[in-house]
Formats: structure tokens, sequence, C-alpha cells
């Protein structure tokens, strides 16, 4: 059994189609990488070489550092396949280079395929001549990495367009289906949470407001999720919460 999942592990990995052509934002190597799930599944991942190294990543730091090979994988064919249908060549073995960004990808293909790429653009995808490597095409998609419970998603389109958190949201308002309120309606905590989770879910209700606002809003940044929200402390100033997660919404 463990020299039969060594092989397909091998294969796996060997088989992983962007390696040695992914980068992250700060042009490191993203390397291909694997982990069993339950029933032995195999998931592959690409992965930052700092972080395969076994360095830490900064807690408010909200570039992709590890996406879900099989989706990244996937959603890239699908894309190149309706920029350069019928190629007769393989769309992902032109792409020379991948480079992932907290809001958008950049991929390089060879220059002579710009006309026709040109001509089916979707809105907020961008294809010109690289200034760095003129014989090739820098195309750009509005692609956003964001990673939650543990699963992988790709975003269309840029960071104006409101994403809901559902896990985040129903955390805040379960939190506050734990407060009464006392004789000058302010919100007060009238008995202990029965369970450390509760105990920690319950703080999420005195997030700044204009904080919860923004996550209700579906504004929120990247790394602001409700596992950072339930590991952090959260600070009583409202000022310190901005701060310490990122959020400027104060007038």
């Amino acid at each position: 059994e463990n020299s039969r999942r060594r092989r397909a592990t091998g294969k796996s990995v060997a088989g992983s189609l962007l390696a040695g052509r992914l980068f992250d934002t700060d042009g490191q190597t993203m390397s291909p990488t694997f982990a069993y799930g339950r029933g032995g599944k195999l998931y592959r991942y690409y992965v930052s070489a700092f972080l395969q190294r076994g360095a830490k990543r900064d807690r408010l730091d909200n570039a992709p550092r590890r996406v879900s090979a099989t989706i990244l994988e996937s959603r890239l064919i699908k894309t190149l396949d309706r920029l350069l249908p019928n190629s007769q060549e393989d769309p992902l073995a032109l792409v020379s280079r991948l480079e992932i960004h907290a809001k958008h990808v950049d991929l390089f293909l060879p220059l002579n395929f710009i006309g026709r790429i040109i001509e089916k653009l979707h809105t907020g995808e961008r294809a010109m001549p690289d200034l760095v490597k003129p014989n090739q095409v820098r195309l750009t998609l509005p692609w956003r990495m964001q990673t939650r419970g543990g699963k992988t998603d790709i975003l269309a389109g840029d960071r104006n367009t409101p994403q809901p958190d559902p896990s985040l949201i129903r955390a805040l308002r379960s939190a506050h289906a734990m407060l009464g309120r006392d004789s000058g309606n302010w919100s007060v905590l009238q008995a202990a949470p029965a369970s450390p989770w509760r105990r920690n879910l319950v703080r999420l209700a005195f997030l700044a407001p204009d904080i919860q606002q923004t996550i209700l809003n579906g504004r929120q940044p990247d790394h602001l999720t409700l596992a950072l929200l339930m590991k952090e402390d959260i600070p009583l100033l409202w000022s310190d919460q901005r701060s310490k997660f990122g959020i400027d919404t104060a007038d």
C-alpha cells in the first residue's frame, strides 16, 4: 500500500503542469507539493519557496503563497482554450512564465499570439507586449486567490466587487446572539459562554462597528478570516483593532 502511494505521489507531483514556470508576487518559485486528506485522497499544491524551507509568513501577508494546483491548472486551461481556440499546440505549453499576485495573475506567451488574444479578451483582461521581454506578450487576468477553511478559490474580478465571507458573517451574527441588553440598551454578556470556542467567538461582537459593517458588506481584506480572528487577540480600542487587522474605515 505504501509503495503504491509513493508511486502515485511521484506521478502526481511530476505531473504538475506549471512546475518551474510559476512564481509568487515576490518572484520566488512556487514549487509543487502535496498532502493527503481523508481516505488517502491526494491534494496537489504550488507553494512559495520560503514556506517550503520552513519559514513563517507575516500575519498580514495577503499574497497567495499556497494555491491548489488542480484549481489553478483547470482555470488556466479553460481560459487559454477560450483565448486560443483550435490551437495546434497545447496552450498551456506556450506559457513561459506565470506570476500570481494578490489581485491578478500575469501570463507570458509568445508575442505572435497577441492579435488572436486581444480579440477575445473579457472585461478586466489585458494583453500587451512585455517591456522586459519584447518577444513575449504579458496577459493580465483579474483573478484573486482566496483561501478559506483550507479551500482555495479563484475569484474573478477585482477587489471593487464585494466578496462576502459566509462563515465569517455567520460567526459575527452568532456572537451577537450570545449578548443581551442592559437598561441603557448597551450590549452586555450576561453569562460566560460554555465552551472555549464560544468564549473566543463572542469577542467578534465587540469589534469596531465599522469593521463589522465592512465584514457584512463583503469588503474585508483577504487576510481577515474567521480563523485569524479566532486565533488572534482582539484589542479593546477600536483604533487598535483597525491598525492590527489592516483596516482603514474610520472617518
